[in-house]
């Protein structure tokens, strides 16, 4: 009888970033291994120096993951290597005379059909699958928890006045605390992971028909101009993934 091998099911992803029309500097990064299933996208706060350092120690602490040997192993790595860049985050920060450095971050793991988003601030996960878009990340900050307690609605939240005042994030002054919520892969979902400077201009309608725009490519830059058109006035960041079988001379890697 001939085994029936089981599905892998891999991401394929494309990042964008751009300053934007008003910053002088990109304190967004991203992060994409395709190989490891390892995709994210941080948002540096503190200043321009110190927010490009901070979300740039988070990018450098995650390319030293090895390949995983299971789910479990992916998580644990991702969160060790947080670790470490927090620890190194309040490092520069006490060299630079005790300068605020912190950054958000919003990751998606893949680990053969299952994947897992983990975040800490404002940055967001969504899922587009059937033509259905989800938000799968609930922000960390004050306007939030203010719709949470039935204080501000939705709409009242977009133009709240402390709407980017964070409550999580990794840095100085916080404690590293990272939300989770996990589920299985299906062939055909795209992803999209992207920091504030795309939300804070263009609702969830616009996002999830523009994330339907053909190619990953085509898609991520569709998204980062509509930003820019409706006034630019952040970084603004996109990574898309999607996801597909693997090639079958990658499914031994899983």
């Amino acid at each position: 009888m001939t085994e029936i091998q089981e599905e892998t099911l891999r991401g394929f992803a494309v990042g964008m970033t751009h300053v934007g029309k008003v910053r002088a500097e990109n304190e967004d990064t991203y992060f994409v291994d395709e190989q490891k299933g390892v995709f994210a996208v941080m948002d540096g706060a503190g200043g321009m120096y110190a927010g490009a350092m901070a979300s740039g120690l988070v990018r450098d602490a995650l390319t030293t993951i090895a390949a995983p040997r299971s789910g479990e192993d992916l998580l644990e790595q991702f969160e060790s290597r947080l670790i470490t860049a927090k620890d190194r985050i309040e490092s520069a920060s006490r060299n630079a005379d005790g300068a605020h450095m912190g950054t958000t971050i919003a990751a998606l793991l893949t680990f053969q059909k299952n994947f897992a988003c983990l975040w800490a601030g404002d940055s967001r996960v969504y899922r587009l699958r059937n033509g259905k878009l989800e938000q799968l990340t609930t922000d960390h900050t004050e306007a939030q928890e203010l719709v949470d307690q039935n204080v501000l609605t939705k709409e009242e939240a977009r133009t709240f006045a402390r709407r980017h005042i964070i409550t999580r994030a990794i840095g100085t002054g916080l404690d590293l605390e990272l939300e989770l919520v996990s589920g299985n892969l299906r062939s055909g979902d795209r992803f999209l992971i992207c920091s504030d400077g795309l939300t804070g201009h263009l609702d969830d309608s616009v996002i999830g028909t523009l994330l339907m725009n053909g190619a990953a490519s085509l898609a991520a830059h569709g998204l980062i101009n509509g930003a820019l058109n409706e006034g630019g006035s952040d970084n603004v960041t996109v990574v898309i993934v999607d996801v597909d079988r693997a090639p079958p001379d990658e499914g031994a890697r899983n």
